[in-house]
């Protein structure tokens, strides 16, 4: 048993050869078909941190910029406004930061500076060809 195996390793290592697959055509076809293609929406930046921080929420921006943004995001990705920095590096703390409510920077959560910087976000949803 043990050699079987180890020639059919051998095998697949040298050939290549695997079985191929026996799923039905069309369940594969069907799983090729939800497949969506994914692109960034633009940039969003209502929000300045002026009294209590820097708020970029979805439930904001879907009232703001009707039918720019989907249901469910699937990726969202917040820069400072001034100089596209990735806000996940700029040592800033957040109270949200989700595809389900957007993005929060709080000015009362920041220890260095005490305020946030002006962020702007932008969301990954379906490409509008694809809806």
């Amino acid at each position: 048993m043990i050699k079987q195996l180890s020639f059919t390793i051998a095998t697949v290592l040298l050939l290549g050869y695997i079985e191929p697959s026996h799923q039905d055509p069309v369940t594969q076809t069907a799983a090729n078909a939800t497949a969506q293609r994914l692109c960034w929406t633009n940039w969003y930046n209502e929000d300045h941190p002026r009294f209590t921080g820097d708020a970029e929420t979805l439930e904001k921006l879907r009232e703001e910029f009707p039918g720019e943004i989907c249901s469910k995001p699937q990726e969202i990705q917040a820069v400072r406004a001034d100089n596209d920095f990735p806000a996940e590096k700029t040592g800033q703390k957040f109270y949200a930061y989700n595809t389900e409510i957007g993005f929060i920077c709080r000015n009362k959560d920041q220890h260095f500076r005490h305020i946030c910087f002006d962020y702007k976000v932008r969301f990954k949803c379906p490409c509008s060809s694809d809806k």
